[in-house]
Protein backbone atom coordinates (compact mmCIF):
# COMPACT_ATOMS: atom_id res chain seq x y z
CA UNK A 1 0.00 0.00 0.00
CA UNK A 2 3.26 1.98 0.97
CA UNK A 3 4.49 1.72 -2.37
CA UNK A 4 1.41 2.65 -4.57
CA UNK A 5 0.56 5.67 -2.99
CA UNK A 6 4.63 6.82 -3.43
CA UNK A 7 3.52 5.85 -6.97
CA UNK A 8 0.39 7.70 -6.89
CA UNK A 9 2.05 11.11 -5.83
CA UNK A 10 5.20 10.62 -8.31
CA UNK A 11 2.24 11.05 -10.67
CA UNK A 12 2.18 14.91 -10.41
CA UNK A 13 2.17 17.39 -13.31
CA UNK A 14 5.14 18.82 -14.17
CA UNK A 15 4.60 20.40 -17.65
CA UNK A 16 2.12 21.96 -19.66
CA UNK A 17 0.92 19.58 -22.46
CA UNK A 18 -0.60 20.42 -26.18
CA UNK A 19 -2.10 17.90 -28.24
CA UNK A 20 -3.31 18.44 -32.24
CA UNK A 21 -5.03 15.64 -34.04
CA UNK A 22 -6.08 15.28 -37.85
CA UNK A 23 -9.48 14.61 -39.09
CA UNK A 24 -10.04 11.75 -40.89
CA UNK A 25 -12.12 10.71 -43.77
CA UNK A 26 -13.70 7.36 -43.28
CA UNK A 27 -14.48 5.94 -46.92
CA UNK A 28 -15.92 2.43 -46.62
CA UNK A 29 -16.04 -0.98 -44.65
CA UNK A 30 -14.87 -3.98 -45.65
CA UNK A 31 -17.19 -6.71 -44.42
CA UNK A 32 -20.50 -5.62 -42.93
CA UNK A 33 -21.60 -9.77 -43.32
CA UNK A 34 -19.23 -10.93 -40.56
CA UNK A 35 -20.23 -14.73 -41.87
CA UNK A 36 -16.39 -15.50 -41.11
CA UNK A 37 -15.81 -14.55 -38.26
CA UNK A 38 -14.70 -10.75 -37.85
CA UNK A 39 -16.67 -7.61 -39.03
CA UNK A 40 -16.28 -4.29 -40.11
CA UNK A 41 -12.79 -3.67 -41.60
CA UNK A 42 -12.70 -0.24 -42.44
CA UNK A 43 -10.42 1.81 -44.88
CA UNK A 44 -9.75 5.72 -44.42
CA UNK A 45 -7.34 8.72 -44.28
CA UNK A 46 -6.52 11.62 -42.43
CA UNK A 47 -6.80 14.95 -43.58
CA UNK A 48 -5.21 18.28 -42.74
CA UNK A 49 -8.38 20.39 -43.35
CA UNK A 50 -9.72 20.07 -39.53
CA UNK A 51 -8.03 19.37 -36.40
CA UNK A 52 -8.61 18.85 -32.99
CA UNK A 53 -6.37 20.94 -30.45
CA UNK A 54 -6.33 20.22 -26.56
CA UNK A 55 -4.33 21.87 -24.19
CA UNK A 56 -3.35 20.90 -20.30
CA UNK A 57 -2.13 22.55 -17.93
CA UNK A 58 -2.11 23.33 -14.31
CA UNK A 59 -4.77 25.11 -12.38
CA UNK A 60 -6.12 25.42 -8.94
CA UNK A 61 -9.05 23.54 -9.98
CA UNK A 62 -10.97 21.57 -12.59
CA UNK A 63 -11.47 23.99 -15.48
CA UNK A 64 -13.00 22.93 -19.05
CA UNK A 65 -12.24 26.47 -21.06
CA UNK A 66 -12.03 27.87 -25.10
CA UNK A 67 -13.54 30.23 -27.67
CA UNK A 68 -16.58 29.04 -28.57
CA UNK A 69 -17.22 26.00 -26.27
CA UNK A 70 -20.62 24.83 -25.95
CA UNK A 71 -21.89 22.72 -22.90
CA UNK A 72 -22.61 20.03 -24.66
CA UNK A 73 -18.73 19.69 -25.49
CA UNK A 74 -17.61 20.34 -22.50
CA UNK A 75 -20.13 17.76 -21.06
CA UNK A 76 -18.10 15.20 -23.43
CA UNK A 77 -14.43 16.44 -21.97
CA UNK A 78 -15.93 16.20 -18.21
CA UNK A 79 -17.01 12.39 -19.22
CA UNK A 80 -13.61 11.79 -21.07
CA UNK A 81 -11.80 12.69 -18.30
CA UNK A 82 -13.88 10.97 -15.51
CA UNK A 83 -13.55 8.00 -17.64
CA UNK A 84 -9.44 8.39 -17.79
CA UNK A 85 -9.64 8.91 -13.68
CA UNK A 86 -11.53 6.11 -13.09
CA UNK A 87 -9.54 3.48 -15.61
CA UNK A 88 -5.79 5.18 -17.00
CA UNK A 89 -5.32 7.43 -13.98
CA UNK A 90 -7.00 5.53 -11.27
CA UNK A 91 -3.61 5.69 -9.08
CA UNK A 92 -3.44 9.77 -9.46
CA UNK A 93 -4.36 11.50 -6.36
CA UNK A 94 -6.84 14.03 -6.40
CA UNK A 95 -5.11 16.91 -5.96
CA UNK A 96 -3.32 16.23 -9.10
CA UNK A 97 -6.39 16.12 -11.21
CA UNK A 98 -6.93 20.00 -10.74
CA UNK A 99 -6.22 21.12 -14.21
CA UNK A 100 -7.12 23.38 -16.94
CA UNK A 101 -8.19 22.25 -20.17
CA UNK A 102 -8.37 24.36 -22.83
CA UNK A 103 -10.04 23.55 -26.17
CA UNK A 104 -8.26 25.47 -29.26
CA UNK A 105 -9.77 23.50 -32.09
CA UNK A 106 -11.97 21.22 -32.71
CA UNK A 107 -13.19 19.05 -35.03
CA UNK A 108 -17.08 19.74 -36.48
CA UNK A 109 -19.06 17.38 -34.88
CA UNK A 110 -21.32 14.68 -36.41
CA UNK A 111 -20.34 15.96 -40.08
CA UNK A 112 -18.51 12.44 -40.44
CA UNK A 113 -14.67 13.52 -39.50
CA UNK A 114 -14.70 11.53 -36.42
CA UNK A 115 -15.16 14.00 -34.13
CA UNK A 116 -15.10 12.02 -31.41
CA UNK A 117 -12.60 9.36 -32.18
CA UNK A 118 -9.86 12.55 -32.34
CA UNK A 119 -11.31 13.85 -29.20
CA UNK A 120 -11.02 11.16 -26.51
CA UNK A 121 -8.16 10.00 -27.79
CA UNK A 122 -6.60 13.85 -27.50
CA UNK A 123 -7.57 14.52 -24.50
CA UNK A 124 -6.55 11.25 -23.27
CA UNK A 125 -3.43 11.45 -24.69
CA UNK A 126 -2.81 14.71 -23.15
CA UNK A 127 -3.69 13.93 -19.87
CA UNK A 128 -1.49 10.62 -20.00
CA UNK A 129 1.53 13.04 -21.28
CA UNK A 130 0.57 15.46 -18.50
CA UNK A 131 0.25 12.90 -15.83
CA UNK A 132 4.00 11.06 -16.81
CA UNK A 133 1.92 7.77 -17.72
CA UNK A 134 3.53 5.69 -20.94
CA UNK A 135 0.37 3.93 -22.58
CA UNK A 136 -0.36 3.63 -26.47
CA UNK A 137 -3.09 4.69 -28.69
CA UNK A 138 -4.96 1.67 -28.40
CA UNK A 139 -4.81 1.35 -25.06
CA UNK A 140 -6.06 4.66 -24.28
CA UNK A 141 -9.06 3.99 -27.14
CA UNK A 142 -10.03 0.94 -25.73
CA UNK A 143 -9.93 2.48 -21.70
CA UNK A 144 -11.89 5.37 -23.34
CA UNK A 145 -14.53 3.26 -25.42
CA UNK A 146 -13.22 3.87 -29.29
CA UNK A 147 -12.69 1.64 -31.57
CA UNK A 148 -15.27 -0.16 -31.28
CA UNK A 149 -16.50 -0.22 -35.32
CA UNK A 150 -13.33 1.54 -37.05
CA UNK A 151 -9.64 1.91 -35.94
CA UNK A 152 -9.54 4.23 -38.56
CA UNK A 153 -9.25 7.06 -36.31
CA UNK A 154 -6.93 5.41 -33.93
CA UNK A 155 -4.45 4.53 -36.80
CA UNK A 156 -4.55 8.10 -37.87
CA UNK A 157 -4.05 9.70 -34.80
CA UNK A 158 -0.50 7.50 -34.33
CA UNK A 159 0.44 7.60 -37.86
CA UNK A 160 -1.94 9.62 -40.17
CA UNK A 161 -1.89 8.86 -43.66
CA UNK A 162 -4.09 6.16 -45.78
CA UNK A 163 -5.23 3.21 -43.33
CA UNK A 164 -7.25 -0.14 -43.64
CA UNK A 165 -7.87 -2.02 -40.50
CA UNK A 166 -8.73 -5.94 -40.20
CA UNK A 167 -12.14 -5.63 -37.98
CA UNK A 168 -13.08 -7.11 -34.88
CA UNK A 169 -13.34 -10.58 -33.91
CA UNK A 170 -16.14 -11.74 -31.35
CA UNK A 171 -15.47 -9.81 -28.00
CA UNK A 172 -12.05 -7.44 -29.58
CA UNK A 173 -12.19 -3.84 -28.75
CA UNK A 174 -9.94 -2.59 -30.94
CA UNK A 175 -9.28 -3.77 -34.83
CA UNK A 176 -5.72 -4.56 -36.09
CA UNK A 177 -4.57 -2.36 -38.93
CA UNK A 178 -3.79 -4.36 -42.25
CA UNK A 179 -1.88 -1.38 -44.18
CA UNK A 180 -0.65 1.89 -43.40
CA UNK A 181 0.98 4.35 -46.48
CA UNK A 182 1.75 7.79 -47.14
CA UNK A 183 -1.21 9.09 -49.12
CA UNK A 184 0.26 11.12 -52.25
CA UNK A 185 1.44 14.75 -51.60
CA UNK A 186 0.25 15.80 -54.93
CA UNK A 187 -3.36 14.48 -54.37
CA UNK A 188 -6.18 16.58 -53.16
CA UNK A 189 -9.37 15.92 -51.66
CA UNK A 190 -12.29 18.55 -52.55
CA UNK A 191 -14.63 18.51 -49.25
CA UNK A 192 -18.57 19.18 -49.69
CA UNK A 193 -19.99 19.89 -46.24
CA UNK A 194 -23.51 20.87 -45.56
CA UNK A 195 -23.42 22.60 -42.13
CA UNK A 196 -27.39 22.68 -42.18
CA UNK A 197 -27.33 18.37 -41.80
CA UNK A 198 -25.62 16.24 -39.86
CA UNK A 199 -25.16 12.57 -39.74
CA UNK A 200 -26.16 9.85 -38.43
CA UNK A 201 -24.77 9.58 -34.66
CA UNK A 202 -25.49 7.94 -30.98
CA UNK A 203 -28.38 6.06 -30.74
CA UNK A 204 -29.79 6.47 -33.88
CA UNK A 205 -26.49 5.03 -35.14
CA UNK A 206 -26.62 1.89 -32.76
CA UNK A 207 -30.00 1.37 -33.97
CA UNK A 208 -29.57 1.72 -37.70
CA UNK A 209 -26.76 -0.83 -37.70
CA UNK A 210 -29.22 -3.38 -35.59
CA UNK A 211 -32.05 -2.97 -37.94
CA UNK A 212 -30.58 -2.41 -41.42
CA UNK A 213 -30.52 -6.01 -43.58
CA UNK A 214 -27.67 -8.82 -43.87
CA UNK A 215 -24.99 -7.37 -45.46
CA UNK A 216 -24.78 -9.88 -48.95
CA UNK A 217 -21.77 -12.24 -48.61
CA UNK A 218 -20.81 -11.54 -52.39
CA UNK A 219 -20.75 -7.62 -51.59
CA UNK A 220 -18.57 -7.81 -48.74
CA UNK A 221 -16.36 -10.42 -51.21
CA UNK A 222 -16.52 -8.02 -53.82
CA UNK A 223 -15.12 -4.93 -51.51
CA UNK A 224 -12.47 -7.24 -50.37
CA UNK A 225 -11.03 -7.66 -54.33
CA UNK A 226 -11.64 -4.04 -55.29
CA UNK A 227 -9.68 -2.91 -52.43
CA UNK A 228 -6.83 -5.52 -52.94
CA UNK A 229 -6.64 -5.49 -56.31
CA UNK A 230 -7.59 -2.34 -57.50
CA UNK A 231 -7.28 0.49 -54.37
CA UNK A 232 -4.20 -0.40 -52.98
CA UNK A 233 -2.23 -1.25 -56.32
CA UNK A 234 -3.88 2.41 -57.52
CA UNK A 235 -2.12 3.87 -54.42
CA UNK A 236 0.86 2.33 -54.91
CA UNK A 237 1.43 3.61 -58.47
CA UNK A 238 -0.16 6.71 -57.59
CA UNK A 239 -3.13 6.95 -60.30
CA UNK A 240 -5.94 9.38 -58.62
CA UNK A 241 -8.17 8.28 -61.53
CA UNK A 242 -7.85 4.35 -60.37
CA UNK A 243 -7.88 5.16 -56.94
CA UNK A 244 -10.80 7.23 -56.95
CA UNK A 245 -13.34 4.58 -59.85
CA UNK A 246 -12.17 2.04 -56.76
CA UNK A 247 -13.43 4.66 -53.89
CA UNK A 248 -16.82 5.13 -55.88
CA UNK A 249 -17.20 1.02 -56.80
CA UNK A 250 -16.77 0.40 -52.77
CA UNK A 251 -18.93 3.49 -51.89
CA UNK A 252 -21.91 2.15 -53.89
CA UNK A 253 -22.29 -0.63 -52.50
CA UNK A 254 -21.66 0.56 -49.07
CA UNK A 255 -24.26 3.97 -49.51
CA UNK A 256 -27.05 1.52 -50.97
CA UNK A 257 -26.73 -1.08 -48.00
CA UNK A 258 -27.29 1.86 -45.64
CA UNK A 259 -29.31 3.91 -47.83
CA UNK A 260 -32.76 3.02 -45.86
CA UNK A 261 -30.99 4.58 -42.84
CA UNK A 262 -29.87 7.87 -44.08
CA UNK A 263 -32.58 8.52 -46.87
CA UNK A 264 -30.27 7.42 -50.15
CA UNK A 265 -27.03 6.30 -51.14
CA UNK A 266 -25.90 10.12 -49.56
CA UNK A 267 -27.55 11.53 -46.32
CA UNK A 268 -27.54 15.12 -47.58
CA UNK A 269 -29.51 16.07 -50.99
CA UNK A 270 -27.35 19.24 -51.04
CA UNK A 271 -23.76 17.17 -51.38
CA UNK A 272 -24.88 14.69 -53.11
CA UNK A 273 -26.15 16.65 -56.40
CA UNK A 274 -22.08 18.09 -56.20
CA UNK A 275 -20.86 14.91 -56.07
CA UNK A 276 -22.91 13.83 -59.06
CA UNK A 277 -22.29 16.88 -60.84
CA UNK A 278 -18.18 16.67 -60.15
CA UNK A 279 -18.78 12.78 -62.01
CA UNK A 280 -20.69 14.11 -64.10
CA UNK A 281 -17.66 16.93 -65.25
CA UNK A 282 -15.56 13.30 -65.33
CA UNK A 283 -13.96 13.32 -61.54
CA UNK A 284 -14.19 9.30 -60.91
CA UNK A 285 -13.81 9.36 -57.24
CA UNK A 286 -16.71 10.59 -54.98
CA UNK A 287 -17.60 9.52 -51.62
CA UNK A 288 -19.38 10.43 -48.20
CA UNK A 289 -17.13 10.03 -45.05
CA UNK A 290 -18.92 7.79 -42.69
CA UNK A 291 -22.43 8.46 -42.04
CA UNK A 292 -21.99 11.85 -43.78
CA UNK A 293 -22.84 14.48 -44.71
CA UNK A 294 -19.38 15.54 -45.50
CA UNK A 295 -18.88 14.43 -49.30
CA UNK A 296 -15.45 13.85 -51.14
CA UNK A 297 -13.83 14.28 -54.49
CA UNK A 298 -10.24 12.82 -55.32
CA UNK A 299 -8.32 14.91 -57.69
CA UNK A 300 -4.84 15.02 -59.27
CA UNK A 301 -3.98 18.17 -58.08
CA UNK A 302 -4.14 21.54 -56.87
CA UNK A 303 -4.90 23.37 -59.85
CA UNK A 304 -7.58 20.59 -60.58
CA UNK A 305 -8.97 20.94 -57.33
CA UNK A 306 -9.06 24.97 -57.75
CA UNK A 307 -10.88 24.69 -60.77
CA UNK A 308 -13.29 21.88 -59.81
CA UNK A 309 -14.33 24.18 -56.65
CA UNK A 310 -14.70 27.52 -58.99
CA UNK A 311 -17.11 25.23 -61.02
CA UNK A 312 -18.98 23.86 -58.24
CA UNK A 313 -19.52 27.00 -56.30
CA UNK A 314 -20.90 28.29 -59.41
CA UNK A 315 -23.23 25.40 -59.63
CA UNK A 316 -24.56 25.87 -56.13
CA UNK A 317 -25.30 29.08 -56.48
CA UNK A 318 -27.46 28.26 -59.24
CA UNK A 319 -28.87 24.98 -57.71
CA UNK A 320 -29.69 25.52 -54.13
CA UNK A 321 -31.75 29.11 -54.08
CA UNK A 322 -32.33 28.77 -50.88
CA UNK A 323 -28.86 29.62 -49.50
CA UNK A 324 -28.10 26.74 -47.82
CA UNK A 325 -25.55 25.89 -50.33
CA UNK A 326 -22.57 23.33 -49.14
CA UNK A 327 -19.28 24.44 -48.29
CA UNK A 328 -16.44 23.96 -50.55
CA UNK A 329 -12.69 23.08 -49.02
CA UNK A 330 -9.81 21.69 -50.44
CA UNK A 331 -7.27 19.82 -48.24
CA UNK A 332 -5.01 17.37 -48.99
CA UNK A 333 -4.15 13.98 -46.50
CA UNK A 334 -2.10 14.05 -42.95
CA UNK A 335 0.41 11.69 -43.15
CA UNK A 336 2.50 12.06 -39.64
CA UNK A 337 -0.96 11.53 -37.05
CA UNK A 338 -1.01 13.66 -33.84
CA UNK A 339 1.40 16.62 -32.64
CA UNK A 340 2.21 16.13 -28.87
CA UNK A 341 3.71 19.25 -27.26
CA UNK A 342 5.19 19.63 -24.11
CA UNK A 343 7.07 22.73 -21.99
CA UNK A 344 7.37 22.95 -18.51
Amino acid sequence: MKQQTAEAESLTAMSSVTVQAPARLHLGFLDLNAEIGRKFGSIGVAINSHHTIIQISPAENFLIQGKGLTDNLKLKIRQICERFYESIGSQIPSANRCINICVKQTIPEHSGLGSGTQLALTVGTALAKFHGISISTPSIAKQLGRGKRSGIGIATFDHGGFVIDGGLKPNQTVPPILAHMDYPADWKIVLVMDPHHQGIHGTAEVQAFHELPIFPQENARLISHLTLMCLLPALIEKSCDDFGKAVTDIQALIGDHFAKAQGGRYTSKRVESCLLEAQRLGHSGVAQSSWGPTGCIFVENEAKAKQLIEHLTQFAKTTFSDGNAPIFIQTSADNHGAVIESSM
